[in-house]
């Protein structure tokens, strides 16, 4: 599976290169997150992983232009990943581990809605990363009403044609052997079986943690598992190309070292993410698309 990324491209825009993203062997597109934001400026990358609620539309596109960008990705045979955020929602401007008042008082005044209210210290202690939040007020996932309000919204989005899901921040979501049947449960109940599943474990080394997110998703990260047909692999993302910290570490780099690693890249593995970079035309070169049909080509001698 061969998934480009614009970010952070509103669904018209976007919608204007079909055509040629197909023609460049691509599978599917990811979207930026749909969900209702606390500051709805999509020329800002962070902010568009601060959402207030589980509903469909924001300044990057309305439930109706979704709609019509999912019939049209279909014509041309593409498939459509959307980006939900279900760990977290938007921060209080004044303290980050309360939710901010926009969230939907549904969430907000239940306190049984959320993770206790400290912040991850170590990245590898599990009942730290899983119990706590990150910079920003976590939900508690574990409550039944939680996973009925993230089940409804999906399906919701299925019902909009999307065929998959990018789930950011899976690594903070505790897992079966962790006592916590949370994916499991939500894969069940998905109304569609067999849709396109991957989740954002980035920087976890245990191959045992990362096999175990196998079990209900591919699983897009650094480091490989057991298997490396079940992850998804990139070699930047919107993290790497738009954090002002250290993480933003790809943004140094040459397009052509972006091209020939990504090549390289996708030789090894069968499912990929490739990030179009704001307003640069790196994507369209004629080496991605040799690459990938060199890739389709291997898939079929098998």
């Amino acid at each position: 599976m061969r998934i480009v990324y614009s970010f952070p491209e509103t669904l018209n825009k976007t919608s204007e290169k079909l055509e040629t993203i197909k023609n460049q062997g691509f599978d599917a597109i990811q979207l930026p997150p749909i969900q209702p934001l606390k500051e709805e400026d999509p020329t800002v990358w962070w902010k568009a992983f601060q959402p207030i609620g589980f509903k469909i539309g924001n300044a990057y596109g309305t439930k109706e232009e979704l709609i019509a960008f999912t019939e049209k990705c279909k014509k041309l045979g593409l498939r459509v990943y959307a980006d939900a955020i279900i760990n977290h929602m938007g921060a209080d401007n004044n303290n980050p581990l309360e939710p901010n008042e926009l969230v939907d008082p549904i969430l907000r005044n239940n306190s049984s809605y959320w993770k206790e209210k400290v912040k991850i210290k170590d990245w590898h202690n599990r009942q730290d990363v899983i119990h706590h939040c990150m910079d920003l007020p976590g939900l508690n996932v574990y409550n039944k009403d939680v996973e009925d309000m993230i089940v409804n919204f999906l399906n919701e989005l299925i019902d909009c044609g999307i065929s998959g899901f990018r789930f950011d921040a899976a690594k903070s979501i505790g897992l079966p052997s962790e006592g916590y049947r949370f994916w499991p449960n939500l894969i069940y109940r998905l109304k569609v079986y067999g849709l396109f599943l991957y989740g954002e474990v980035i920087f976890e080394e245990n191959p045992k943690i990362i096999d175990e997110y196998a079990n209900y998703m591919y699983v897009l990260g650094n480091y490989d598992g057991s298997n490396r047909a079940s992850m998804v692999k990139f070699i930047e993302t919107h993290d790497t190309y738009l954090s002002e910290d250290s993480l933003g570490y790809s943004k140094f780099w040459s397009t052509e070292k972006v091209i020939n690693d990504y090549c390289n890249l996708i030789e090894y593995y069968d499912n990929s993410l490739f990030y179009i970079r704001p307003n640069d035309n790196m994507w369209q070169n004629g080496k991605i698309k040799q690459a990938h049909e060199r890739a389709r080509a291997r898939v079929r001698k098998r």
